[in-house]
């Protein structure tokens, strides 16, 4: 990986450690010189130093990284780091809340702590190898998947100079996939941070609804800290669509992110400067960390990762960061100067005062007279206030609860009687990608919840009101001005449940199943064409069978009548003699010679035997030819009778296999039925559980958790204005008694130990006057 210029983080940082030492310098001057000048009864003061020094030394700057699965969170801290740290595989998912920090003083190899939520000890993994990590931190590894379900979190310690300079960062897991315990983890890491990166990216624009879900509330309680960063940017700087190359570079840039702050003004619309500071050009950018990390300088110059670390570094060093760590502690340490200077000042007018001993006695026994009168008067007051603040906490929560509760236990119970199974199944069959609320519902709930909102805002009002009526009563009975102290309602909301109606449903495994029907069908409707065809080809072999066995037969009848013919034709018949007169001489004889002599011949008649020749010859020659056609119907009919059994066969085999589809499209067909049976009842149990559970919690929040919260609003307030009496009344009503008795006992000592305490004070008050102009230079600054 190529090395990112991350320098300016890097001074960032730097300038950060150097401005946090110098306020521990005057820290420790001020503190030594409070303990020297000070007094033992400003408790409150005391424990505040060591407050302070702790805050000081709490110096990690924290930097979280939300966003979905597959956005290159964990490329983008690698890219800002400038090292590979976190697993960033295109398949790999961060499981769980993993910190990345700083090794610790002493230890120099880098390791992993996890975390658990049952409380057992934090287990060491040795980080011997580059897979350590993803075996624990992702989804993808299924090595410790069931272990990794009671992570609570994972510490990665490694060695980095952003990280020695104080940075902490911390890679969040998929919004869609945060349990209710990583998700309080993921709330309290935002709550914590100083920066926070919503990482989205160019194939997803704008985020999705569970991440708004998630982020509405999210954002408005910390919108000073966040950068929104769409990761991906080289898509659009170099983007593969041919209709995207054809839009100018600086066109394309104004749409994509135009498109995120259409999001931003559908869910922050009315928040109109929350809206512009989260969309401005210093809060929303785009990033390639695949870029960042190219050996080509001119993509690295085009990653915009640049942009986003100098971003970071001025929020590093301004804004709520240096707040916490810096400015809240300078102005509590101006206060703590101001307080002490006081006390000086007053000791230097006692020591200059020209009453006399006894005259200061007098006033030491008034002063312990009237302390000891106002803490009993105190006590009293303090008593009936208390008493008072829980009446009227009771009074307002018993208002809200009706007030609040009714409306959405009625409407609670309206969705649980119309979102029934039939309801759901009408809408599944319907094919409805999202299956919501009824439309009536869906308008009831928008108007339940924005009246219960108003209503909410009214009590707010009205609590507040109450609460400042109860300070100003309880400090105008202790008769001293007081801080303008507030009850800390700003922490206590009507969290109201985005109800998620609009469920989003896969239908492809019914449709599947479906479609596997309905080719089985066709299958079956084809092979059932087929089958009829063979019948009726079946039928046709049988009647020519039943033809050709007809034939046969008359062949048969044939030749054997032929061959009785012959058998009854005999022998062949003898020839018959005839008598013949036959001329012999043209001359006679005796005295008739002149006349032709004849004579008597007799011959024979062969035409009997000829005709029963022929005959017998035209029977053999019919008999072989009734043989011949008896032999080629015999033949004729053995092979029909083959191709009747081969057609019987064939259509048998397709029989079979035409039950055997129809056994699979019955299978089908009830697997279909069973995962529509299913979906029904998973989507009916998601919209039960997405709207009359969520609303019986919320139901049971208003009655309990917010009853609660607004009496701990009272009791804070009641312990606030005691503690502000101890601190600014009493505490140093009792400090002056203690200083006065000092200065008496001072003032019967020598005149040596006078002046020496008058150098020492005018000399703490020139060191102190010194302090405080630093502090208030630093404040301005």
């Amino acid at each position: 990986m190529g090395q990112l210029d991350n320098s300016q983080i890097d001074h960032s940082l730097a300038q950060r450690q150097r401005k946090i030492q110098t306020v521990k310098d005057y820290l420790d001057r001020t503190q030594h010189l409070f303990d020297a000048f000070g007094s033992a009864e400003l408790k409150t003061t005391h424990a505040r130093f060591g407050e302070l020094e702790d805050a000081l030394n709490a110096t990690a700057v924290r930097l979280v990284v939300l966003g979905e699965f597959t956005r290159g969170k964990s490329m983008l801290l690698n890219a800002l780091l400038g090292i590979e740290v976190l697993p960033t595989a295109m398949e790999t998912t961060t499981a769980v809340n993993t910190f990345l920090r700083a090794l610790p003083e002493g230890r120099s190899t880098r390791f992993i702590l996890i975390h658990y939520m049952d409380g057992r000890p934090p287990e060491e993994v040795a980080w011997t190898d580059d897979e350590a990590l993803r075996r624990w931190g992702t989804e993808l590894d299924k090595t410790h998947a069931d272990a990794r379900q009671l992570v609570d979190h994972i510490e990665v310690f490694v060695n980095h100079p952003l990280l020695e300079k104080g940075l902490e960062l911390i890679d969040t897991p998929g919004l869609q996939t945060i349990v209710k315990h990583h998700e309080q983890i993921t709330r309290k890491a935002i709550a914590e941070a100083h920066v926070a990166l919503w990482v989205q990216a160019t194939d997803q624009l704008g985020g999705n609804e569970s991440e708004w879900q998630f982020m509405a509330q999210t954002l408005r309680g910390n919108f000073q800290k966040f950068i929104t960063v769409v990761n991906k940017w080289d898509r659009v700087l170099e983007p593969e669509d041919t209709h995207d190359r054809a839009v100018p570079e600086a066109e394309r840039v104004r749409s994509k992110l135009d498109l995120v702050r259409a999001s931003f003004r559908h869910s922050l619309g009315e928040h109109q400067d929350e809206l512009a500071r989260l969309t401005s050009d210093s809060n929303l950018m785009g990033v390639s960390a695949k870029w960042a990390q190219d050996a080509d300088p001119d993509k690295k110059r085009r990653s915009g990762i640049d942009r986003l670390g100098n971003r970071i570094a001025d929020m590093i060093s301004s804004g709520e960061g240096m707040e916490q760590i810096v400015l809240k502690p300078l102005q509590q340490l101006a206060t703590i100067q101001t307080q002490l200077l006081d006390r000086i000042q007053d000791e230097q007018r006692q020591l200059d005062s020209s009453d006399s001993l006894e005259q200061r006695r007098q006033d030491l026994r008034q002063l312990a007279l009237d302390i000891q009168a106002l803490e009993q008067e105190e006590k009293h007051e303090t008593a009936e206030f208390r008493s008072e603040h829980t009446r009227a906490a009771r009074v307002l929560s018993e208002q809200v609860n009706q007030q609040l509760t009714e409306p959405l236990t009625r409407l609670r119970d309206d969705i649980q009687t119309a979102v029934t199974l039939d309801y759901v199944k009408r809408m599944v069959a319907k094919k409805v990608a999202q299956i919501g609320l009824p439309a009536d519902l869906e308008d009831e709930y928008q108007a339940v919840i924005g009246k219960i909102d108003q209503t909410w805002q009214k009590h707010k009002t009205s609590m507040n009101d109450r609460l400042a009526d109860l300070r100003r009563s309880y400090l105008e009975k202790m008769e001293q001005h007081a801080h303008d102290l507030t009850a800390n309602l700003g922490s206590l909301h009507i969290e109201l449940p985005t109800l998620d109606v609009n469920l989003q449903f896969d239908f492809s495994a019914i449709e599947e199943h479906c479609s596997k029907t309905a080719q089985l069908q066709a299958a079956i409707d084809a092979k059932q064409a087929e089958i009829d065809e063979f019948s009726i080809v079946v039928a046709g072999t049988i009647d020519e069978e039943k033809e050709y066995r007809l034939y046969r037969a008359e062949a048969k009848a044939d030749l054997n009548r032929a061959k009785r013919e012959l058998s009854a034709l005999g022998a062949r018949p003898a020839p018959t003699p005839y008598q013949e007169k036959n001329k012999v001489s043209n001359w006679g004889s005796g005295p008739l010679w002149l006349g032709s002599t004849y004579e008597w011949v007799t011959r024979m008649d062969y035409s009997a035997c000829e005709a029963h020749d022929r005959h017998k010859s035209s029977l053999r020659e019919s008999i072989q030819d009734d043989e011949a056609a008896w032999q080629r119907a015999c033949k004729a009919d053995s092979q029909a009778t083959k191709q009747r059994r081969s057609a019987e066969a064939d259509l048998k085999r397709r029989e079979k296999f035409m039950a055997d589809l129809e056994k699979k499209r019955r299978s089908a067909e009830k697997q279909a039925q069973q995962e529509e049976a299913d979906l029904i009842a998973e989507t009916h149990r998601k919209l039960l559980r997405n709207t009359v559970v969520k609303l019986t919690d919320t139901i049971n929040h208003l009655s309990t958790a917010l009853t609660a919260g607004i009496e701990a609003a009272f009791k804070a307030q009641m312990e606030l204005l005691e503690k502000a009496v101890h601190e600014q009344v009493l505490e140093p009503l009792n400090a002056k008694r203690v200083q006065l008795t000092e200065v008496q006992s001072l003032l019967q000592s020598g005149e040596a130990e006078i002046a020496a305490r008058k150098t020492a004070l005018t000399v703490a008050q020139q060191e102190l006057t010194e302090l405080q102009l630093l502090t208030r230079t630093a404040l301005g600054a």
